[in-house]
């Protein structure tokens, strides 16, 4: 009796430690990277909270399939020097198969250059840097319109709408910030609207370029970087009397830019890649689900950093066949097959911001693009919006 309980025992006990085995998927991971402290924490958590929700929606999915799929996020602190590093721990990971990030386009530039020898794919929610897309990278993909885009419809609302004489162009002096103002300088040209001035500038002092815009007198200051400038250069500018129209890129479009701007972000015109979050017909259950997870409504780059990773592990679907996790090129050649079509509400969609797929590039095919406006309750209104093709900005 003692030895057939015994064995019975021993039976019942690898049964279930074979039972244990069989439900644990095989480990698959994937990662972010975007700034978690610092200026611009307050934005780059946006990505690793957008890209948190989209792996919670697919872990059944992806367990069905047979994998525990996770997230692990990485903080580059917006330095495109911390980002070189980031990129080196991240390939250290072999179990990390895809990255959505980054948030800065000099960061992402570091580290899409970093990934390239071994193919690992990286989607950007919202680095618009022309030239990530001019480099070869078989690897690198986004879900946003470049710098390009937006360069003609600023430009265009400056002559058309504005009908401004002259524009006094500022740069926060990152890739961002250079690579937007230049586009735009190249547009303001081709409509035959003059520039005062060009300058950069930095969050640490903005009191020269003031008294510069002050002394031009320009009707418009254009500027080109991010919020934690941007914020700062507005409210220095009404502070100094200067009663300019400002407008800048999707550098403005954080909650974080009227924190630092308080009231004289009143007026202040910005292009978009984002937008509202409630301007996409489909975007009901996600702010639910953000709200509820974070306590907070959504900014629109949280809702591209969840399409992001929505895409990203299209691909890895895709890409992984009998069970086995995908390679890193795998992955990377999946991506420019990825087409994800557009969804209003009517079922389950698999994205927010509409239909994605992919040009050789790793440029979004067709990308919206808003003019929007702070009004006096500082509430940001639509101006207009327009749908970017891809091909049409070559």
């Amino acid at each position: 009796m003692h030895s057939t309980g015994g064995s019975r025992l021993r039976k019942a006990l690898f049964l279930s430690l074979l039972l244990s085995g069989a439900a644990q998927g095989v480990a698959l991971k994937i990662a972010t990277i975007s700034p978690l402290s610092g200026s611009l924490t307050a934005i780059g958590s946006e990505v690793k909270r957008g890209a948190a929700l989209a792996v919670q929606d697919h872990l059944q999915e992806f367990k069905a399939l047979g994998f525990d799929l996770s997230l692990v996020s990485y903080d580059d602190e917006a330095s495109a020097t911390l980002g070189a590093q980031v990129a080196n721990t991240v390939l250290a990971d072999a179990g990390v198969v895809g990255v959505v990030g980054a948030l800065n386009s000099s960061v992402s530039n570091v580290v899409a250059q970093a990934f390239a020898p071994t193919k690992m794919a990286l989607v950007s929610p919202a680095s618009t840097n022309d030239a990530l897309t001019e480099n070869s990278w078989s690897n690198f993909s986004r879900i946003v319109s470049p710098d390009s885009a937006q360069s003609v419809a600023a430009a265009n609302y400056i002559a058309d709408d504005l009908k401004a004489a002259s524009v006094f162009v500022v740069s926060d002096n990152t890739a961002y910030g250079n690579g937007l103002t230049k586009a735009l300088l190249a547009t303001l040209k081709k409509r035959g609207v003059k520039v005062a001035d060009y300058a950069g500038t930095t969050s640490a002092d903005v009191t020269d370029v003031v008294q510069k815009i002050k002394a031009s007198a320009a009707p418009v200051v254009y500027f080109g970087g991010t919020d934690d400038t941007g914020g700062l250069l507005i409210k220095s500018l009404r502070a100094a009397g200067v009663k300019a129209v400002f407008m800048g890129g999707d550098g403005l479009d954080s909650p974080s830019f009227l924190r630092r701007a308080g009231n004289a972000g009143a007026g202040v015109i910005y292009t978009t890649v984002f937008g509202p979050v409630n301007s996409f017909s489909n975007s009901l259950a996600f702010t639910a689900a953000y709200r509820k997870a974070y306590q907070t409504p959504p900014s629109g780059v949280a809702v591209y950093a969840y399409d992001a990773t929505t895409v990203l592990l299209s691909a890895i679907k895709a890409a992984s066949k009998g069970g086995a996790v995908p390679s890193r090129i795998q992955v990377s050649e999946a991506m420019r097959s990825v087409n994800l079509p557009a969804c209003f509400a009517a079922s389950k969609c698999e994205t927010i911001t509409g239909a994605i797929s992919f040009g050789t590039t790793g440029e979004r095919t067709r990308s919206r693009l808003m003019v929007m406006k702070f009004s006096p309750m500082l509430q940001a209104q639509v101006v207009k919006i327009q749908t970017v093709a891809a091909a049409d900005l070559k």
